[in-house]
């Protein structure tokens, strides 16, 4: 699965609340993903931050 951070955010930094070892808000006010794999074990973790968003801006693509 790949995270991908869409141009709709606004920089909350929910998602780095949530989880500080994937997400950061860089100094431009824009989240980034520190990695761009997402693995089983950081799943629930990552789908909560998606839920919280409040810019609706995180997605999970499944890849094959």
């Amino acid at each position: 699965m790949k995270l991908v951070v869409g141009q709709t955010c606004t920089g909350h930094g929910v998602c780095e609340g949530i989880r500080p070892d994937l997400f950061e808000v860089g100094s431009d006010g824009q989240v980034r993903r520190l990695t761009d794999a997402i693995t089983e074990a950081d799943l629930e973790d990552v789908e909560y931050a998606i839920g919280q968003c409040p810019a609706r801006a995180l997605a999970l693509i499944h890849q094959p």
